[in-house]
């Protein structure tokens, strides 16, 4: 028979009577708090009716896992008064109640402001950095990287995820402003407050467990369109955090050692991210022709014009979601000839294909931004609207019901070469 048991579960500042209600029903089952060491640890005893009194330490800090030097002084002065001092954890103080006729730690008044104070610390260490990035992240995406997030499911549901994050932060800032309040009218009428209830065990639930369901979702729609290595990335890097979390919650090191332990283990998760994303990135550079066929490139040069030579290049990117896709291809000709010597002769375009018409005409409104001295060519594109411009080669912005070209050519196009172009991509009615 087991002798210890761990039990994974944690509490917010606000259920600081639900957690001692919580060690109460534990001791009469026969199982006695004894410390935190990677979740709560109980020893198993007599059943006993013992009545624990959990408290917002007002000088803890979220680096505390163990009693430091303030939280034990202030133990023996709770001692003094008939409690027990428990351990501590963060700015959490457990105590058990020694003597019948032990004295309230704290005044009601002191308990409110306490318990705010850890709660709104808390909250500013949770929230800041996650509203941070989901500011830089929405400005990213609805400016840089519309075109390609927007149909890359993965990215939309980290946006969606991360937006949801901050969202409860705000909502969960104006549910503890609102909790002060009738804290603190029920102070005022004479009534003692209870910290705790199922809304915050519901809230509770939802923090502890929000980015487990993100991490698993975000896992499974990679490997779903075949991004294996940032299903490797994410599972290696939640791995590193779940070690590096295990290893404090075990040692419980001092506060002090508590940074040094954090700082370390964040350089050495650099290390290992950063040069994973560099391998990344070079492995899925350019690619060459032997890597491409000429099946696998719907438009080539020598679709609509004559051409010599032969192709020394090409690249390829495609993003396919539930709004839509963009495909992306780069052909490249290397030309020699008598008179003109070495030459290259180059095409690229993308293709975003959406029945969502917010979306092409965002993607057009961006294109559109990046012209100077444009011309319309909308007539020989029999398009809902295009544009032609470029000092250097000639680049088209083509918008039709559901797809947006944008293409780059060395050479203006003439009617011909555009309706070639535009049966080959499948742009609008074929006449």
């Amino acid at each position: 028979m087991r002798n210890r048991k761990r039990v994974l579960k944690g509490f917010h500042y606000w259920e600081c009577d639900s957690f001692g209600d919580y060690l109460h029903n534990m001791s009469a089952e026969g199982w006695h708090f004894v410390e935190w060491k990677l979740g709560l640890i109980f020893e198993r005893g007599e059943s006993r009716d013992y009545y624990y009194d959990v408290e917002a330490f007002p000088k803890g800090s979220e680096m505390d896992t163990r009693p430091e030097p303030d939280t034990e002084e202030y133990a023996e002065y709770c001692e003094a008064a008939g409690w027990k001092f428990i351990d501590s954890k963060q700015r959490f103080c457990v105590f058990r109640r020694e003597q019948e006729d032990a004295l309230p730690i704290v005044t009601q008044e002191e308990r409110l402001q306490n318990i705010k104070k850890a709660g709104w610390r808390k909250w500013v260490s949770d929230s800041i950095g996650m509203l941070f990035i989901t500011i830089l992240i929405w400005l990213e995406f609805l400016t840089i990287n519309f075109e390609r997030w927007i149909f890359f499911d993965l990215m939309l549901f980290l946006i969606l995820a991360v937006t949801v994050g901050s969202i409860t932060k705000i909502l969960e800032c104006f549910v503890m402003i609102l909790e002060g309040h009738k804290k603190k009218a029920e102070i005022a009428a004479g009534n003692i407050p209870y910290y705790g209830g199922k809304f915050q065990a519901a809230a509770r639930f939802f923090r502890n467990y929000m980015w487990v369901f993100v991490i698993t979702i975000a896992s499974v729609i990679a490997c779903i369109q075949k991004y294996y290595y940032l299903a490797v990335i994410v599972l290696v890097f939640v791995s590193i955090i779940f070690f590096i979390t295990a290893v404090i919650a075990v040692r419980r090191p001092s506060r002090a050692d508590n940074w040094i332990f954090q700082i370390g283990g964040a350089l050495g998760l650099l290390m290992v991210i950063i040069p994973v994303i560099v391998f990344i990135a070079i492995t899925a550079g350019d690619q060459q022709i032997n890597n491409l066929s000429m099946q696998e490139i719907p438009l080539l040069q020598s679709d609509y014009k004559e051409i010599t030579g032969k192709i020394d290049l090409t690249d390829e990117g495609h993003f396919q979601g539930v709004l839509g896709s963009m495909s992306y291809f780069l052909v490249r000709y290397d030309e020699t000839t008598n008179s003109v010597g070495d030459s290259s002769d180059s095409l690229w375009y993308y293709v975003y294909e959406s029945s969502h018409s917010w979306i092409l005409n965002k993607i057009w409104k961006q294109h559109l931004e990046k012209t100077d001295g444009a011309r319309d060519c909308t007539q020989e594109w029999r398009a809902e609207a295009a544009v032609c411009s470029g000092s250097r080669g000639s680049i088209y912005t083509v918008l039709y019901q559901e797809k947006l070209l944008y293409l780059y050519s060395n050479d203006p196009l003439d009617e011909e070469q555009i309706d070639i172009i535009r049966m080959k991509l499948k742009l609008g009615e074929i006449m």
